[in-house]
């Protein structure tokens, strides 16, 4: 399959809004490319850098699209986005945000993660580690193994982080737990890792769904995580009252899940929801709350938050 390489010129300290632009708008996976570390060398302020010189230091959120003939209303999409953030007033040096465009073969995608993706700790105790590195553990450390192939998420991602370190806060030997929306997989594994009895591992995605079957084989979890292709939750047991319920969205889809998820809840389960940037985490506290859940912990990575709420039946 040809896929659409769409990219966005834009700064570090945007990294995370373009992210979740992208995501919203349908990517199948993002990867980061170029670096501008060296723009405010000199403690210049951003607003008197030059495009000339952001130029020279490029710095982009690139996306990817199957090319199937939807194309030109991606890009139009994307670009009706993009329109909204210059309008907003964010605080956030954005970049030129310019859009530029390319065809790149499967295979050349793929090879392209490999680049940028090398072993990185990511919380207390969890390692990400792609499957073509070498590393040695650390004491207390555990190592996850991970070829994110085409599904969205590396474990690197500040949504990520959150999840795992709230993962690490309230799993307990023997829970049921849900991820929904599972992309690579990397929540599966981790709750499997901390002994999880069963994992309910749901996307909506087919490939996210092929490539977290082939991460929890990959790391001798296949046992524990049942992995489905599902809208939301519906692939899960009707009967299935689940420990934790885990989902690294958006805060729309977030907003949706609220209802559903404690449909398939204990009463006093947890309830951890990420993918939330900072000027929706209001629109979904209140959805939450509004739910019968009771806000225990609110943290924070960037632009990014996540919440762990209990559901109070």
């Amino acid at each position: 399959m040809d896929w659409l390489k769409i990219s966005v010129f834009t700064q570090k300290e945007a990294e995370e809004i373009v992210t979740a632009l992208l995501m919203e708008a349908g990517a199948h996976g993002v990867s980061i490319e170029g670096d501008n570390e060296n723009c405010a060398k000199g403690g210049l302020p951003w607003d008197y850098l030059s495009d000339e010189v952001l130029k020279k230091v490029p710095f982009c959120v690139a996306a990817f699209f199957p090319c199937d003939g939807n194309e030109e209303t991606v890009l139009e999409d994307i670009r009706r986005r993009i329109g909204d953030v210059r309008g907003m007033d964010l605080g956030l040096p954005l970049g030129t945000l310019e859009v530029t465009t390319g065809v790149v073969h499967e295979q050349d995608w793929e090879n392209a993660w490999k680049a940028y993706f090398k072993p990185v700790k990511i919380s207390d105790f969890f390692v990400i580690k792609p499957t073509w590195e070498d590393y040695e553990a650390k004491k207390d450390e555990i190592v996850i193994e991970i070829d994110p192939g085409m599904a969205f998420g590396t474990g690197n991602h500040e949504t990520t982080r959150m999840c795992v370190h709230l993962l690490e806060e309230y799993m307990e030997p023997g829970m049921t737990v849900i991820d929904a929306g599972c992309g690579s997989g990397i929540l599966s594994v981790a709750a499997a890792k901390l002994d999880a009895k069963k994992i309910y591992a749901l996307d909506l995605d087919p490939v996210a769904v092929q490539v977290t079957g082939q991460n929890a084989a990959l790391n001798g979890c296949g046992d524990v995580i049942d992995v489905h292709k599902s809208d939301l939750l519906a692939q899960v047991p009707q009967e299935e009252k689940a420990d934790i319920v885990v989902a690294n969205i958006i805060a729309d889809v977030v907003i949706s899940l609220n209802s559903v998820a404690k449909q398939y809840m204990k009463v006093g389960g947890m309830y951890i929801c990420s993918g939330i940037i900072d000027t929706r985490l209001e629109d979904v506290r209140k959805s939450i709350e509004a739910e019968g859940y009771k806000v225990i912990q609110i943290i924070q990575d960037g632009e990014w938050r996540a919440i762990a709420c209990k559901y109070r039946g």
